[in-house]
């Protein structure tokens, strides 16, 4: 079985939808935030997480089984910070070299685009996996 490849314009499209007077029902299973917010596995894994203004998302504790998708929802420009538990780390960092404990991705804002996404999942008891990222993401310093 392989990974299902959903191409930029697909995800655009998704987003737009989130404009029309229906909102986020277009993705029926999409939850969306404003704001920092914890997440849980309960609430949010499982489920598009759609930001709409600036956030900070923080991750619970790493966990078998648990993954989260990560969507920048905002107008291009708008910042977005994922931060892992301050005992976890992502494993390979948005750069690529080995993780540190408690140091944030970030999608920047001079760099964001409305679209732009991070897929995350178990990756140990150390860690969190970033098993696909879309737009340009840094790491914290």
């Amino acid at each position: 079985m392989g990974t299902k490849r959903v191409g930029l314009a697909r995800v655009e499209r998704l987003l737009n939808n989130l404009s029309f007077p229906d909102g986020p029902s277009r993705l029926s299973n999409a939850v969306t935030l404003a704001g920092d917010t914890t997440l849980t596995a309960a609430t949010h894994g499982l489920h598009p997480v759609v930001i709409t203004s600036t956030a900070t998302l923080t991750l619970p504790a790493v966990a078998i089984g648990v993954s989260f998708w990560l969507i920048n929802g905002c107008e291009d420009g708008t910042l977005m910070t994922v931060s892992p538990n301050a005992n976890d780390k992502f494993l390979i960092d948005a750069a690529g070299a080995a993780g540190t404990d408690d140091k944030d991705i970030i999608n920047t804002a001079a760099t964001a685009k409305k679209g732009d996404y991070v897929k995350l999942t178990y990756g140990s008891g150390d860690g969190w996996t970033i098993t696909e990222l879309a737009g340009t993401w840094v790491d914290q310093s």
